[in-house]
């Protein structure tokens, strides 16, 4: 009990860290999920908040991790020292493999956010989070991983049916956006994060508020 409490303990502290950084960027905080294997941040507005912010908030989980380890060397001695340093360790290089919802697919998602087509982007990182999740099916099932993999695939379903819900409400949103951006322009269909997007459709120049329509009908496409 007393390894499984410590392991769920630095879990705990990870997930702690995505809250505080939340809170500085005054995310909507709706849940954090404890589980018997970690903890879950359930975050009201992610994705629809600025990328940088985003990116901030997923990367506040890996680095708390430098200061766990400089508190296990002041705290603890011998083989518990080794246990939770192992542990540490583990539970970084976990969270950093690209399969959504860990923190390595969360900054995957808004780096390829930032730099192509947002329902693209969300496809790609399904993609590659399925097959990183097969490698690791292939060569990490075992009695003792077999819940995290089964969740880590629950998951993933359920993150290929978030991407058809939330581009429909984030197109949906696009006439309440600010018009505050960098302005884009393109020649078809598609949409990116963090500009105002202009369409040049039949020799006419259109803004991102008229083409919510069109948006909406390519989500399916």
């Amino acid at each position: 009990m007393k390894w499984y409490l410590s392991t769920l303990l630095i879990v705990c502290l990870h997930e702690i860290c995505h809250l505080l950084m939340a809170y500085y960027f005054h995310f909507q905080i709706k849940k954090i999920e404890l589980l018997p294997f970690g903890a879950y941040l359930y975050l009201e507005d992610f994705y629809f908040q600025s990328i940088w912010k985003e990116m901030c908030v997923v990367l506040a989980g890996p680095c708390s991790h430098l200061f766990i380890y400089a508190g296990i060397q002041m705290l603890s001695h011998g083989v518990y020292q080794d246990f939770l340093l192992t542990m540490n360790m583990f539970v970084l290089c976990f969270n950093l493999l690209p399969i959504y919802p860990l923190d390595g697919g969360r900054f995957l998602s808004l780096l390829l956010q930032s730099i192509m087509d947002l329902k693209k982007s969300l496809f790609l990182t399904l993609k590659i989070s399925i097959f990183v999740y097969c490698l690791l099916f292939l060569f990490y099932l075992q009695m003792n991983t077999v819940v995290i993999l089964c969740y880590l695939f629950y998951q993933l379903c359920c993150f290929y049916r978030f991407i058809f819900i939330y581009l429909r409400t984030y197109y949906g949103r696009i006439p309440s956006f600010s018009n505050q951006r960098p302005p884009l322009v393109h020649d078809r269909i598609i949409y990116r994060r963090g500009y105002y997007n202009y369409y040049v459709i039949d020799q006419k120049m259109r803004g991102e508020k008229e083409m919510v329509p069109e948006l909406l009908k390519s989500i399916k496409k």
